[in-house]
């Protein structure tokens, strides 16, 4: 792509060509016509910048969002049929513990205890309760939307007013619907792209990654035909690392159960009923989470060992581990390859976070407490760093 000239370069250029063809001395004709390109070149600079705009928007990979005055929202509706998802809140049930015939009245709100996965959050009973008997079970929704109002069974809530007959603690028993964080920009936009590179072919595998986007939470799907059993497709989900488990990729049981809803039915609802479906009736589909596999790095003779320096060694290498994937022929492209870990890549990742002659004299690669010099990730298995090592 050509560059924009800059407002410098556009006025040299239109004074240069005002002199030569009128053919101008030094007078105030000249200055006239000076200060004419100064403002003409200022105004095509402007239209050079709304070209360029123009011209990024044109296609997903360099459009902006809608906000910026760009396509992007656009684009994904068309190739998706939706937009960004936004933050969503959450619902679980809860155990309750008081007298038979006490109410929990409508709107009555509980706050997350210090003890809890995201203490001091704030939920809401929606729908007035009788208790039945010294125990009960309610439902209660989350007042915000995003990661930080989930919940693990077991967590405690307190009620935020007195209640007559009511034990003011209540027990998450079962999460209904994990609260997800908004997908983000880049997520979005591969999504985009994925729809475009990969075509729909009836259930092939580039199919189900695409029908894995409809659900909230989800990074990446790798979706493999068993040898033995040939009808089960075993696919292996990686959730993004706001809405994992561990911060590393382990989807909830909630999200998993999400992918299964949206490769069994399409979630648009304004098409018919019979349009709606999508997985193959002779497949049979085994949905999981992937698994971890830990890597350990240990670097030796690290000159200028300071923390800023091992945090940004250690920030990069989990840049790169977090692009290492297993390769699937037919969803993934076969120049975005990317599924084996090099001890030498890792040593080229330390040495560009390295500056002003800083060195390190060795680097050790374990994959699963193996000493390795390249190590291919297949199946669902994806690489943490465990450790990184300065000795």
């Amino acid at each position: 792509m050509k560059p924009i000239p800059t407002i410098s370069e556009i006025n040299s250029s239109i004074s240069s060509d005002l002199r030569s063809r009128l053919n101008l001395g030094i007078d105030y004709l000249k200055k006239t016509y000076e200060a004419l390109s100064l403002v003409l070149s200022a105004q095509y600079h402007l239209v050079y910048l709304y070209l360029r705009d123009i011209q990024d928007n044109v296609f997903p990979d360099t459009a902006s969002t809608s906000d910026q005055g760009g396509t992007l929202e656009r684009q994904g509706a068309i190739y998706m049929n939706r937009g960004l998802f936004p933050a969503s809140i959450g619902t679980f049930k809860v155990s309750v513990i008081g007298v038979a015939g006490s109410v929990l009245r409508e709107n009555l709100t509980f706050k997350s205890n210090e003890d809890a996965l995201n203490q001091g959050q704030v939920y809401i009973l929606d729908t007035a309760y009788t208790l039945t008997g010294s125990t009960n079970i309610i439902e209660v929704r989350s007042t915000g939307a995003g990661v930080e109002f989930n919940l693990n069974v077991g967590d405690n809530l307190t009620i935020t007013e007195p209640v007559i007959g009511v034990n003011k603690t209540v027990t998450v028993t079962e999460v209904l619907d994990q609260p997800k964080a908004g997908e983000t920009i880049e997520l979005y936009r591969q999504a985009i792209l994925n729809a475009i590179q990969l075509e729909p072919r009836g259930g092939s595998k580039s199919d189900y990654r695409q029908w894995c986007t409809d659900a909230q939470g989800v990074r990446l799907v790798y979706p493999y035909v068993q040898d033995v059993n040939t009808g089960n497709i075993s696919l292996f989900v990686e959730a993004t690392i706001i809405d994992s488990t561990d911060a590393k990729g382990t989807p909830s049981s909630a999200i998993l159960n999400e992918v299964r809803d949206v490769i069994e039915q399409d979630p648009d609802v304004t098409k018919p009923i019979n349009e709606r479906g999508r997985r193959p009736i002779q497949a049979n589909l085994i949905v999981q989470a992937i698994t971890l596999v830990p890597i350990t790095i240990t670097i030796t003779g690290l000159n200028d060992n300071s923390q800023a320096v091992k945090d940004l060694i250690q920030a990069n290498i989990k840049d790169y581990l977090y692009d290492v994937r297993p390769f699937i022929s037919g969803a993934d492209l076969r120049r975005n390859k990317n599924d084996i870990l090099y001890s030498g890549q890792v040593q080229s990742v330390v040495t560009d976070s390295l500056i002003n002659g800083n060195f390190f004299n060795t680097l050790t690669l374990l994959v699963n407490g193996n000493q390795v010099v390249s190590y291919e990730f297949t199946l669902g298995n994806i690489p943490y760093l465990l450790t990184l090592n300065f000795v």
